[in-house]
């Protein structure tokens, strides 16, 4: 479990770094404006953790019509705890984004672990005998 941790750690700032580079990429060269440039990194950081949870990580033999979906919606719902736990920990509770950004970076990648693991690269179950 340490290694696959260490693993997932891996993937997830490799991931963070393709976000803002190409989010970087898309702002200054292309001109694209910060929420679309950011739309692109965000884009490129997810393709790059499915493929890189999925074979390295967890090592899974990639179904992308299973599997896909699966990421998708958990990428999503860390996004959404993101975004609301921010609003919670600043807007409502009056605390330092400090401190939101030090619960979210502990919360969403350990959830995220956690639903990867044991249901978005789980192996499919086989219907019948």
């Amino acid at each position: 479990m340490l290694g696959q941790l260490s693993r997932f750690a891996s993937v997830g700032v490799m991931s963070t770094l393709l976000h803002v580079l190409t989010a970087m990429i898309a702002k200054t060269v292309f001109g694209i404006p910060p929420q679309g440039a950011n739309l692109c990194g965000f884009f490129a950081a997810v393709s790059l953790s499915y493929f890189g949870h999925g074979r390295f990580t967890f090592d899974t033999d990639l179904q992308h019509r299973f599997h896909g979906p699966r990421f998708l919606g958990v990428s999503a719902l860390g996004l959404a705890v993101s975004s609301g736990l921010t609003f919670l920990i600043t807007d409502i509770m009056g605390l330092a984004f400090a401190i939101a950004m030090a619960v979210v970076a502990v919360a969403v990648p350990a959830s995220t672990f956690i639903m990867c693991k044991f249901w978005v690269f789980a192996t499919p179950q086989r219907d019948g005998p």
